[in-house]
């Protein structure tokens, strides 16, 4: 956390994987034809090598306009996509990185979540975000300027109806009177909520409602202030809390459409440049990784997988915590 100058070993940090074929940012030719075989040997290459999670993004669609700068609008859906990958592996977890939790009735969210936890045997990272494309809000009826606090009250309600007994909720945007959802998520009291967004505001939902803030576009300095400005205005920060952050060791993919950035070679430089940066970002106060590598075929990916495997994640600390930042506090 910001407060310290060294990084808490004991506390545990995961690495993930940015999935491609699911979610196309800067999408290679392979990526936008490839099926359900190429999408598994991606993530069984990962749970084998020793990433802790696969994420998984979330459009329902993309304007004609922005699809163009994507390259594709092919973004699958996350609950099916989970479900599918989670029957096909034993170890890997699942972050929805990040579910767009306005657009769906709460009754929805929780109950697909929920099962995907029961049948993938507690693997489920619950990641969530409020859009920022106003056509998506629209489309679903949702008021753009109003997603905030419509996502406010969508997660409370969905936490109340995790716990298995009747919940009820009278409040703006949801109104339910003893209603019962089952079955329970395997991971209790709940699945790890993870929460997404970029401004002071995420961070205050992340602490106020989850488990985990998971900036996309802020640099470490700027998530280091962030969470020194939370620290100070709450007196400290919740023991156990998680900070998610994405890191590009090779180059990666640009996010919003921007053109990819160089790419560098797996070898002793490229190593040390992520430990630095792995460094740098824990003591800003991130916790957990995403890693974004470059898939300029499948077996590029591959390869780049391994190398993250064999050279550099043993270096990092990597222990993870066991429940991969659940819930630590209320």
């Amino acid at each position: 956390m910001p407060q310290s100058d060294t990084p808490n070993p004991a506390a545990g940090v995961s690495f993930g994987l940015f999935t491609p074929i699911v979610q196309p940012i800067n999408i290679q030719a392979w990526e936008d034809t490839a099926g359900p075989d190429e999408l598994t040997g991606v993530v069984l290459a990962a749970e084998e090598l020793g990433f802790d999670f696969v994420t998984v993004g979330d459009h329902a669609a993309l304007s004609e306009d922005e699809s163009a700068y994507y390259g594709s609008a092919r973004f699958f859906d996350p609950v099916a996509t989970i479900g599918f990958l989670a029957a096909r592996t034993r170890r890997i977890r699942f972050a929805t990185h990040v579910y767009q939790l306005p657009l769906r009735s709460p009754l929805i969210t929780a109950k697909a979540f929920a099962t995907l936890d029961v049948l993938s045997g507690g693997r489920i990272v619950v990641g969530l975000g409020v859009g920022r494309r106003p056509y998506e809000a629209q489309a679903a009826r949702v008021p753009f300027a109003e997603r905030g606090a419509v996502a406010d009250e969508y997660l409370q309600a969905v936490l109340k109806l995790w716990s298995g007994q009747p919940a009820s909720q009278q409040s703006r945007f949801v109104e339910m009177d003893g209603l019962v959802c089952r079955p329970r998520p395997v991971q209790q009291p709940r699945p790890p909520v993870w929460v997404g967004g970029d401004r002071f505001v995420g961070l205050r939902r992340a602490l106020d409602l989850g488990d985990a803030w998971t900036p996309w576009s802020l640099g470490p300095d700027q998530v280091g202030e962030l969470l020194q400005r939370a620290a100070d205005e709450r007196d400290g920060l919740p023991p156990g809390f998680r900070v998610v952050v994405p890191i590009a060791p090779l180059g990666g993919r640009a996010p919003r459409g921007e053109p990819a950035p160089p790419r560098d070679t797996p070898g002793a430089r490229a190593v040390q440049a992520c430990l630095d940066l792995t460094e740098r970002w824990r003591r800003a106060g991130a916790t957990d990784f995403i890693v974004d590598l470059p898939s300029p075929s499948q077996a590029a990916l591959t390869e780049a997988m391994a190398w993250f495997s064999s050279d550099v994640l043993p270096h990092t600390g990597h222990t993870v915590p066991p429940d991969l930042a659940g819930p630590p506090h209320t």
